[in-house]
């Protein structure tokens, strides 16, 4: 698929984006997938298999987190994309903020860069995990395979490549995550004798809650759902709506394809989790780490050729997020930073060796963390999210919906998520809050006790940009553009009957509007 996708990738453009005419169901299939990644396979069925039931509650934050990036997200930002050309996040920013101090592209390349590389390099650790427990290699044995075979292809095919293997990866994901819970099933004897068993060594991990009530239990479901915030701000899931050939299918299409999607993965990873728990316990599956319920699962008690289907599944899952990854960490440095802000000017061509130089060179990096990190990927997939959630959500959460928002206000708020998610995760609390955090740190951290740090600091992002947009004052063609590309459009009752035109989103109205008059 690499060397197919190198024939359609000769420019920037078609490197980073795929030149814009990326097909609705391949751009929301690689969305997801890029979406889910090591973490769905491996650290969210082994949060299950830890918490129980409780753990149910992250999958529901996943899934209105994928329904807030269609509506809050994708459409306007595709026609915002295509009105600007942008082709990555920062383009997008730097012109609908109107900012000439190339402050908001550094910055921008600045969280991607070391928030993605993180990412990046949990996934490795997740390839590494897979490898070990499927082929009795070592974890750096593992993480080495992993990084080899989808750098090739990254370098090789660009967007296309990337976009494309998702696909067929998002459907070997979907096929793990429908066959091993069932099996799980089969062989514990039903989902009441997984409850039986599980009630009888620890009944906390069948309470909603984890056993807490009252303010303990509002505290417990916000940590686990607390990943529906970081959906609008992860650049390697919105570069998605940025390649949709058409906007208007970014709404019905694109919701129902992801939503379902989602929803039968979520339901598969978490009782993966949950019924390897039981089975661990019943003396049927021996476990030696939580995250890796599934490879044991598949190795352990699966016929030889179901078992590689499974392997393939976490693989995939791995791969479609890094790789996603790697192409956005590259644009961050090749485009953003060394073309954009730097202001080297080459040909298309030389821009596009560049960045496989770059993807090769972020990728040995995430190699060297995944080999000396923690290897724990729930953890490091938590502290990458939520400084990109931070980093980027609440700046173009507002850009898309807010005339007012001034550069400034996005300035400041890019700069105050980027440095406090540095010192509040990497000093102070780690990337949940936490009681044992030193002096007046230990006291709110024991208010917020357990709850990412990302969710409390996304609304502190938010407010601090409208408390300096409301201070500052956006130039006036600005707004305009704003009101002229979002504003109510006529029904034509010549052409269309009133039902018909209101049976559509307005999204799609204005979609239909703006393809009219040529404006995206």
């Amino acid at each position: 698929m690499g060397w197919w996708a190198n024939r359609y990738t000769k420019t920037e453009d078609q490197y980073f984006v795929g030149g814009r005419k990326v097909h609705v169901l391949a751009a929301t299939l690689s969305d997801k997938a890029s979406d889910f990644s090591g973490w769905l396979m491996l650290g969210y069925p082994g949060s299950a298999f830890k918490a129980g039931l409780g753990a149910f509650w992250a999958g529901i934050g996943c899934l209105f987190g994928t329904l807030a990036d269609y509506v809050l997200i994708g459409p306007r930002l595709r026609i915002y994309a295509g009105k600007f050309r942008a082709i990555t996040v920062p383009d997008y920013l730097e012109a609908r903020l109107k900012d000439d101090t190339k402050l908001i592209r550094l910055l921008s390349a600045l969280i991607i860069i070391i928030f993605m590389t993180a990412y990046v390099a949990a996934q490795f650790t997740a390839g590494g995990k897979t490898f070990a427990e499927g082929f009795g290699v070592s974890v750096n044995t593992g993480i080495l395979i992993t990084v080899i075979i989808l750098t090739a292809y990254v370098i090789t095919g660009g967007f296309f490549a990337v976009v494309w293997t998702d696909v067929v990866q998002a459907l070997f994901m979907l096929l793990t995550l429908i066959i091993v819970p069932f099996l799980a099933l089969a062989k514990i004897g039903g989902l009441g004798k997984a409850t039986e068993i599980i009630s009888q060594v620890d009944p906390a991990k069948l309470h909603p809650f984890g056993g807490a009530t009252g303010w303990a239990a509002i505290i417990f479901a916000i940590g686990y759902a607390s990943w529906i915030v970081g959906y609008l701000g992860q650049p390697h899931i919105v570069t998605r709506y940025m390649s949709v050939e058409d906007p208007r299918k970014l709404r019905r299409p694109g919701i129902f394809i992801s939503g379902i999607w989602t929803t039968i993965v979520l339901w598969g990873a978490f009782f993966a989790g949950f019924l390897g728990f039981a089975m661990y316990q019943a003396g049927i599956l021996q476990v030696s780490d939580p995250e890796k319920v599934i490879p044991a699962m598949a190795v352990e008690l699966m016929p030889g050729w179901i078992a590689g289907f499974v392997i393939a599944g976490i693989i995939s899952a791995v791969m479609s997020t890094a790789d996603s990854q790697l192409l956005v960490a590259s644009s961050a440095i090749a485009r953003d930073f060394y073309h954009k802000v730097l202001g080297k000017e080459l040909g298309k061509k030389q821009m596009v060796n560049i960045s496989r130089l770059v993807v090769a060179g972020v990728a040995l990096v995430g190699l060297w963390f995944a080999i000396s990190g923690p290897k724990v990927i729930y953890q490091m997939v938590a502290t990458a999210w939520g400084g990109l959630a931070v980093g980027f959500g609440p700046i173009l959460t507002l850009s898309l919906w807010w005339k007012r928002v001034t550069k400034e206000g996005g300035i400041v708020g890019m700069a105050y998520g980027l440095v406090s998610e540095v010192i509040f995760e990497a000093k102070i609390y780690g990337w949940a809050f936490t009681k044992d955090a030193p002096g007046i740190w230990g006291t709110i951290g024991g208010w917020f006790q357990d709850v990412p740090v990302f969710f409390i600091n996304f609304f502190i992002t938010l407010f601090v940009i409208i408390i300096v947009s409301l201070f500052t004052k956006p130039p006036e063609d600005v707004v305009r553009l704003h009101e002229e590309l979002f504003k109510k459009v006529p029904i034509e009752t010549g052409k269309k009957t009133v039902t018909e035109t209101r049976a559509k989103s307005q999204v799609e109205n204005v979609a239909d509007f703006l393809i009219e008059k040529g404006l995206a």
